[in-house]
């Protein structure tokens, strides 16, 4: 056993089934395998120290033991972790058993304690969507993780001058370890303490939360002999001769107790649609939608995360082991520390990757209350009220080789691709604006705006299909024909219409903006203006001519003297 754990006693009670609190403790060096950068990532929730000046620790361990880090990723080494440390689950003989303080047990007459604990579910995530609502969403491939255990309560044997009766322990076992999804079987084995039960091939059939159930049934064999002293008597001659001795019967005890310990979990496989589309320029357009949360995309030319972001922790039903006869129980440190994965919504929102031309330009989802963390969590979630990432449209170069679009789940190892069958491809055309100037006045103009498609010449009506002209400042819609007429304040010598498409996915087809700016034209006074700007500037350079001829004789004016 790890000495990194304490597996001394920490309390004797003398009344059975009575065992005080002992607080757990994470072990404090890398063990089971896993890299120091790695297994610093499994312990948020546990307290934060200081670390003394002096003490020589690596720059991982003193991040993560002075404050608790946001993962962009949930860890591999959690699998890792787990596997190999319910193997340090302590074994027991049938006296004895050994279980957490989460633990189902339930006794029979002989069997007592029989008990079952899931220690994980590999890979999996509980996703914190709510104060209330925080579902553990599981691979539709992995392992159940567990142990079970009991003890047999031989009944206290008699002795009298006349009766004894005696027990003994002929077979004892735990005869199986079933795994059921949603009520159905669907792995099972017989095993000592230590479960590890894989399924396969769990999703498309249940939608929402289903019961996830290790199921444990153990078996006793005793034989009870009772023996009784007999008198017999037998006539010899003319006296009677007794003599005594005993007789035995032997009875045989069959028990069999069956124990379970229920989960609710939703199989994580989110169904995958959305739309694609190829920009005029050559850019990539995709929307993608899932059932479930999700984290986010992989583009060929990067990646978008969504608003979550993953911690690790320890179950902390599994800080302390129960230890019991019968007569004595002890509660004592636990040898086992299962994590488990977390993911929460970030304050920061999605991003995208920021050394790429990559552009967000919706998400979607249902809006929810955000969660509180636990106290002892040190990390910031939203406030108020978020939308998870349930849907997410963005904008990017191409890039190079393989397009294929990805969506990266919450659960390790769920990342789906974007499959054509699941796929409307959508155009976008170029669109063209024309302004004209129809009137002036020396306060409003009068302009016709017409929008047309680049690449056929056909009318766009932004009435009917979303989006509009920016006309300095003011939002305008053309008709059935593409065009509007709008009479606007007159506040400088030119005005400016942008076309704002709608979302390309929310029309057909979709287009890109355009823009166009023309020169307002004067009143009579503007012109006077005009000229008599231009004649005071003209003057200027005539008068400075003529002075520099005169000083230097250099005979070049009248400039117009050789005309």
């Amino acid at each position: 056993m790890r000495q990194r754990i304490l597996l001394g006693l920490v309390c004797l009670c003398a009344v059975l089934g009575t065992a005080l609190p002992v607080a757990g403790h994470p072990p404090e060096e890398p063990d089971h395998g896993i890299n120091e950068s790695s297994f610093w990532d499994l312990w948020s929730g546990d307290d934060e120290r200081q670390i003394p000046a002096t003490e020589n620790v690596s720059a991982a361990k003193s991040l993560r033991v002075t404050s608790d880090v946001p993962l962009d990723a949930p860890p591999k080494a959690v699998e890792a972790w787990n596997r190999r440390d319910i193997a340090e689950m302590p074994t027991t003989n049938s006296s004895t058993v050994v279980y957490p303080t989460g633990a189902a047990r339930t006794d029979g007459r002989y069997l007592k304690d029989v008990s079952v604990a899931i220690a994980g579910v590999t890979p999996s995530t509980r996703v914190l969507l709510s104060d209330r609502r925080q579902p553990l969403y599981i691979a539709p491939n992995g392992t159940v993780l567990g142990t079970v255990d009991y003890r047999v309560a031989v009944p206290e044997e008699t002795d009298s001058s006349t009766h004894r009766t005696e027990w003994n322990v002929t077979a004892h076992e735990i005869e199986s370890v079933t795994l059921l999804m949603d009520g159905e079987p669907v792995a099972n084995t017989t095993t000592d303490s230590v479960v590890r039960l894989d399924y396969r091939n769990q999703s498309k059939n249940v939608t929402g939360s289903q019961p996830l159930t290790l199921r444990a049934t153990a078996t006793v064999e005793l034989t009870e002999t009772r023996h009784r002293e007999k008198t017999v008597c037998a006539p010899v001659g003319e006296n009677r001769t007794c003599r005594d001795y005993w007789t035995g019967q032997t009875k045989v005890h069959n028990e069999t107790v069956t124990v379970h310990q229920t989960r609710e979990v939703n199989v994580y496989e989110p169904a995958l649609s959305g739309y694609r589309t190829t920009y005029p320029n050559g850019n990539m357009g995709v929307v993608v939608f899932r059932s479930q949360p999700w984290y986010g995309l992989q583009l060929p030319a990067g990646e978008i995360r969504g608003i979550w972001r993953f911690y690790v922790a320890r179950d902390q039903q599994w800080d302390r082991l129960v230890e019991t006869d019968g007569e004595t129980t002890t509660a004592r440190h636990s040898p086992v520390h299962p994590v488990q994965v977390y993911a929460y919504p970030i304050r920061t929102g999605t991003t995208q990757d920021a050394h790429r031309d990559i552009t967000v330009l919706d998400s979607y989802g249902r809006i929810f209350p955000a969660p509180d963390l636990d106290s002892s969590i040190a990390l910031d979630t939203v406030s108020g009220t978020y939308v998870g990432s349930f849907g997410i449209a963005a904008r990017a170069p191409p890039g190079d080789g393989d397009q294929t679009v990805r969506a990266t789940g919450l659960v390790r190892g769920t990342q789906t691709r974007l499959s054509p069958d699941s796929t409307a491809n959508l155009s976008v055309n170029r669109s063209e604006i024309d302004l004209t100037v129809q009137n002036t006045t020396a306060n409003t103009v009068t302009v016709e705006v017409t929008l047309t498609d680049a690449n056929t010449g056909a009318p766009i009506e932004t009435a009917s299909r979303g989006g509009y002209i920016q006309l300095d400042g003011q939002r305008v819609n053309t008709t059935a024909n593409g065009t509007v007429q709008a009479i606007v304040p007159r506040q400088g010598d030119a005005i400016t219409a942008t076309y704002k498409p709608d979302d390309w996915w929310r029309t057909a087809p979709g287009y890109v903006g355009d823009s166009e700016t023309v020169h307002v034209e004067g009143t009579v006074l503007r012109y006077v203006d005009l000229l008599f700007t231009l004649g005071v500037q003209v003057g200027a350079l005539l008068l400075a001519g003529f002075l520099i001829d005169r000083i230097t004789g250099w005979g070049f004016w009248p400039p117009w003297r050789d005309l």
